[in-house]
């Protein structure tokens, strides 16, 4: 594993995840402060992943060409000015085409799991794999209480909550450009031969390879099951504290710093470990299985020190879920496609950030918490069941295709 760039990568992220982290939690504040219904609501705040749906293997196929680099370069400066023009959104509108311009710039995750995956040798994947998620984590660590903070402070001073969380999260997003310029190098091998064609998610050949290959298949088919409940956890659990508990924004920042705690200690530093003892598999099963649990337990809370507690159940899903199969998909894919399947994943995952808040809304206003923590245990029952289907498929690299 090349350490020295995988720690100018970690913190290229991580510094632009904070800026992330600051904004995603809250969105549906600020949003309802402009006179948001909830369909509007959940527009805004899937714009943004349907964007990385569009642009994730669009990037990856361009990394696999010009190199990684150069590809967060370019993402991070959309980040800059996406979250620039958030700060000054003072109408649905303006705040709408910030999150178009940011999920331009966000699909870049791809892209970053490709350089990991460059950088790391078959047995390492799933701890390169897992700073990825510690960088999410601990953006969430972060994130949250900072622009909390800058809220509060920003409204006691009269000016729009959303300014100066935009300002500082543009900030960031300007300094991880910087951090990327100077301290990151290239990774993507020179012998790579990208395949010519179509971005993957118009192309026929890569979906044809996807579904013949089973393992393959159930690894994206659990990811976007994974993703999808995992988003409407998001819209729900906000839902949920406002009008059980009624939560402000400090006490969501708080809310998100927990569980953004243990996520990131999972995949900081004990997700490697774990996978080389049970396995990428044996992970994803046990994180279902805690999703499933949390999910259900959800609707009958009554107590905000019980609230903690299924969180903890959550994060744990959580952190030992995404990393798991994204490094047993960077396993399955041949050197060649690596970073267009993994831009592939990042579609697929953001195609479920999409559909997930508008799914959960629809069964918030069906049944309540219970319609839309029922629902999301559900989803994960059925990624339990592929999770348990692959423990009888092996994990071996598919054969590179000839570039076209």
């Amino acid at each position: 594993m090349r350490k020295a760039s995988l720690l100018a990568l970690f913190l290229t992220v991580f510094i632009d995840l904070i800026g992330f982290g600051m904004v995603i939690p809250f969105l549906s504040f600020y949003a309802r402060e402009y006179g948001a219904s909830g369909i509007a609501v959940g527009a805004i705040v899937g714009i943004y992943s349907i964007m990385q749906f569009f642009f994730a293997p669009m990037w990856g196929r361009l990394s696999d060409r010009i190199g990684r680099r150069p590809v967060l370069l370019i993402s991070l400066t959309a980040s800059f000015t996406g979250y620039l023009l958030f700060a000054f959104a003072h109408s649905l509108g303006v705040l709408f085409a910030s999150r178009v311009i940011a999920g331009v710039g966000g699909a870049n995750i791809g892209t970053a799991q490709a350089y990991i995956a460059d950088s790391t040798t078959h047995e390492d994947r799933a701890k390169g794999m897992g700073l990825i998620g510690a960088a999410f984590g601990m953006g969430f660590i972060l994130g949250p209480p900072l622009s909390g903070f800058l809220s509060a402070f920003g409204t006691h001073h009269h000016f729009h909550g959303n300014l100066l969380p935009g300002l500082a999260a543009a900030a960031l997003s300007l300094t991880a450009f910087v951090v990327a310029m100077t301290v990151l190098v290239e990774s993507k091998p020179a012998d790579l031969v990208p395949r010519s064609g179509l971005p993957p998610q118009f192309d026929r050949r890569i979906w044809s390879e996807m579904i013949h290959n089973r393992l393959l298949t159930s690894l994206i088919a659990a990811l976007f099951l994974t993703l999808l409940a995992v988003a409407g956890m998001e819209i729900g659990v906000t839902l949920h504290a406002r009008e059980r508990f009624g939560f402000r924004q400090i006490d969501m920042a708080y809310f998100f710093l927990f569980m953004g705690v243990i996520v990131a200690g999972i995949q900081g530093g004990l997700i490697g470990r774990f996978a080389k003892s049970v396995g990428e598999t044996t992970l994803i099963i046990i994180g279902a299985a805690s999703f499933t649990l949390g999910f259900t337990l959800v609707p009958s809370i009554d107590r905000v020190p019980l609230l903690y507690v299924v969180a903890f159940l959550i994060a744990i899903g959580q952190g030992l879920c995404y990393p798991s199969l994204t490094s047993l998909v960077s396993k399955v894919a041949p050197e060649s496609e690596r970073g267009s399947l993994l831009g592939l994943a990042t579609s697929v995952g953001s195609l479920a950030r999409f559909i997930g808040p508008i799914l959960s809304g629809f069964l918030w206003d069906l049944a309540g918490a219970a319609g839309a923590f029922y629902g999301g245990a559900a989803l994960m029952v059925c990624a339990l069941a592929i999770a348990i289907s692959m423990r009888r498929l092996s994990v071996t690299p598919g054969p590179a295709p000839d570039p076209l």
